[in-house]
């Protein structure tokens, strides 16, 4: 029996230093992409013509301005061929069974429009935590269904690790270019919000961890979050009540989250405005601070802030998203 053809689109931007690392992985596979495409987000270092020059044929290479990577990915994922999408960054490698294992995974189960497995965190240093998985589900299980639920908890699939059908891709909307730090997590909601999808818990990826790349983004992947929870809430992605619920909910918390950071940055008049946003978050303590920090005047903000109790009880609110006991639906 045939396998359905695959192509893996990279999004990269000056990975001359890593993007040979990624390809080689898929190269060495026990199954190998059909088609491999690199989507050159208008790199300065070189890396196209190395690209070019290590692999020749074997690997296509698309030459674009430099947008962004939700932007040079768009553009690739709509010329891929392959009746499945791969997708990968270029900092990231696949272990030699990661295609074949999914394949086989779809093949079980016919159903599934789309799939992301479990990975390890490396650094320079070597594996810095074991699991990806163990972020958001305690402990990590396979799934397999309907999966928007969880996925407005949590954005648990890693990018590198997903496999997505073509034709589900294109039904959704693909990929929009102008989400710059969660165009991946935009995407997913639409997915699972219309396709059953899967998640395998064997390790399959190996994620390049960078803290300064995480805390310099963190603040403005918030942002992003924050306006799609307040899109399930709206019922954009999905109109039953208890998702929209959820998704105020998660709204709420990230409102609160991103108030606070900027309360912290001395941007008080911003800060307050998040913090408008956020009366309805969960724990009570939480609640009460952005209830209160919505209704201080935005000149007052910075000498209330100079009171040492107050800011310790502002600054060490730092609410987390819950993991997930065993996760949703099967």
């Amino acid at each position: 029996m045939s396998r359905p053809t695959v192509t893996a689109v990279f999004a990269a931007y000056n990975a001359s230093w890593c993007i040979a690392r990624a390809i080689d992985s898929l190269f060495a596979g026990t199954v190998v992409p059909d088609e491999i495409l690199v989507c050159d987000d208008g790199s300065t270092d070189g890396m196209p013509d190395f690209v070019e020059g290590k692999y020749g044929d074997r690997v296509r290479v698309l030459r674009l301005p430099h947008r962004n990577a939700a932007a040079a990915r768009h553009d690739g994922l709509a010329i891929a061929k392959g009746e499945w999408l791969a997708f990968i960054d270029a900092d990231d490698w696949w272990v030699p069974e990661k295609l074949e294992r999914q394949l086989e995974f779809v093949a079980r189960h016919p159903q599934v429009r789309w799939v992301s497995t479990d990975g390890d965190y490396v650094s320079e240093e070597g594996v810095v935590k074991e699991s990806w998985l163990a972020d958001y589900f305690q402990p990590p299980r396979e799934m397999i269904g309907d999966l928007f639920e969880p996925l407005v908890h949590r954005c648990f699939p890693l990018m590198s690790s997903m496999l997505v059908e073509r034709e589900a891709y294109h039904a959704v909307g693909g990929i929009q270019p102008h989400i710059i730090y969660s165009h991946d997590y935009e995407l997913w909601l639409r997915l699972a919000a219309r396709h059953p999808g899967g998640l395998m818990t064997e390790k399959l990826v190996h994620y390049w961890f960078h803290p300064s790349a995480l805390s310099r983004n963190f603040d403005a992947r918030h942002r992003d979050n924050l306006v799609l929870m307040e899109r399930v809430a709206a019922g954009e992605f999905r109109a039953e009540p208890e998702l929209r619920a959820l998704g105020a909910v998660r709204a709420a918390g990230l409102a609160y989250d991103v108030g606070i950071a900027a309360i912290r940055a001395g941007k008080y008049g911003e800060g307050r405005a998040f913090l408008a946003r956020a009366r309805n978050a969960g724990p009570s303590r939480r609640r009460m601070i952005a209830t209160a920090g919505s209704l201080v005047p935005a000149p007052l903000m910075k000498p209330l802030m100079q009171m040492s109790w107050l800011k310790q009880l502002v600054l060490r609110e730092r609410p987390t998203a819950p993991v997930l006991k065993g996760g949703g639906g099967s």
